[in-house]
């Protein structure tokens, strides 16, 4: 009927599931890493900018109970130093460091400085047969290799450790820097109630406003624990036997993963086929970032059929439980995804969202665009965007 009434869950570390009943939910679990192939492969492929374990799990929450999502299609990707993936500001802020091609042209300023400017010029300047790219610090100061090498120390170690490995320090080489694979930061609302009563989304949960960092994401958790204060000052009646209904069978596909077992591949094995499908013909790297309708058609498809035999793993214990369950909403992320990026015809954000059936950008879709899951099916809904006003969604 439009409202949460609770959770389920299980626990990881014994063979127990949990019927969680509450007036209010806040989902915060973080946006979707994992759904494209790495630019770090094997073991490395969680050496990403986004953290592995944030696996789109509370969009697919969102998803299949039905609320209104917005903005997936606004995908984000970080310009970072290579096979570190390290962070590049604190060379271009700290030492004033450019951005330049093999030849040692500047050309930062020939694409722009947002972040997904510098990631599409630095695509660009290696399809032109101009890279590899570099940051600039060749010729800075023995103090300012020091603060580099602290800075790094203190958040992004192995990009010091590779600076002392290689016998050289910043000022006797330039950085090599490259775009990572696509991460989803913004999924459920523009607000942060969603569309279901009751549910509550934060930090990168909650949509429309894709980029607002760790102060942003602790400031929307705020804001909703205001708001469910208040939504608790209401009454409300629970429809005890559709809850326990629904819980049950919730409970009934733990036990049929748990007694099941691996049809034709495990769960890695389709993890990765995914992740190969998503970089190959949804923007990833392979496909510097771009996409066309006929690829994203493919992507469906394959996507789809990927989803199918997702039905069929199996989980020898609770953690596998685990492992089964991030697979399914990460193949359910990517099905939205596909077809936000679809929707938007045009392309807003280069590099986020180039799409090449429509590289321009088009004044028509400056909206939201929106998805919904009624039965089965994802619905797109086109929002129009209220400027010099409050923007809140309506729960209908």
């Amino acid at each position: 009927n439009g409202r949460v009434y609770g959770a389920v869950g299980f626990s990881i570390m014994e063979e127990t599931a949990y019927v969680i009943h509450a007036k209010a939910v806040l989902i915060a679990t973080g946006g979707a890493a994992g759904l494209y192939k790495p630019n770090n492969p094997g073991f490395s492929r969680h050496k990403m900018w986004y953290p592995p374990f944030n696996t789109g799990a509370g969009y697919a929450m969102g998803i299949r109970s039905g609320a209104e999502m917005t903005t997936f299609e606004m995908r984000f990707i970080a310009l970072r130093c290579k096979d570190t993936i390290a962070p590049t500001g604190t060379i271009a802020q700290g030492v004033q460091a450019k951005q330049v091609n093999s030849k040692g042209e500047v050309y930062e300023h020939i694409y722009g400085l947002t972040t997904s400017q510098r990631v599409y010029g630095t695509v660009k300047e290696n399809q032109l047969g101009h890279g590899p790219c570099y940051l600039k610090t060749s010729g800075i100061t023995s103090e300012q290799d020091q603060d580099l090498l602290k800075a790094y120390l203190n958040m992004a170690p192995s990009q010091t450790l590779k600076w002392i490995e290689s016998g050289k320090m910043p000022s006797e080489q330039d950085v090599e820097i490259q775009g990572t694979e696509p991460y989803i930061v913004g999924g459920h609302t523009a607000r942060r109630e969603t569309t279901i009563h009751g549910l509550y989304a934060a930090g990168d949960v909650a949509g429309g406003c894709p980029q607002k960092y760790v102060t942003g994401a602790l400031a929307e958790g705020k804001i909703a624990s205001l708001a469910i204060i208040e939504q608790l000052k209401d009454d409300y009646s629970e429809e005890t036997s559709e809850i326990e209904k629904q819980a049950q069978m919730i409970l009934a596909d733990y036990e049929k993963i748990r007694n099941g077992e691996n049809g034709l591949f495990t769960i890695d094995e389709l993890e990765e086929a995914m992740q190969k499908v998503m970089d190959e013909y949804a923007g990833g790297i392979a496909s510097n970032y771009q996409f066309n309708e006929k690829q994203l058609n493919l992507a469906e498809e394959k996507i789809t059929r990927l989803s199918e035999l997702a039905d069929q793993v199996g989980a020898e214990d609770m953690h596998e439980l685990l492992f089964a369950y991030e697979l399914k909403e990460r193949l359910l992320v990517c099905q939205v995804l596909i077809e936000h990026l679809k929707n938007r015809k045009e392309t807003r954000w280069h590099s986020f969202n180039e799409n090449l059936d429509h590289p321009e950008t088009d004044q028509k879709f400056e909206k939201y665009v929106n998805s919904r899951m009624e039965d089965g099916k994802i619905r797109i809904l086109f929002r129009d965007l209220v400027k010099g006003d409050t923007y809140e969604h309506t729960n209908s």
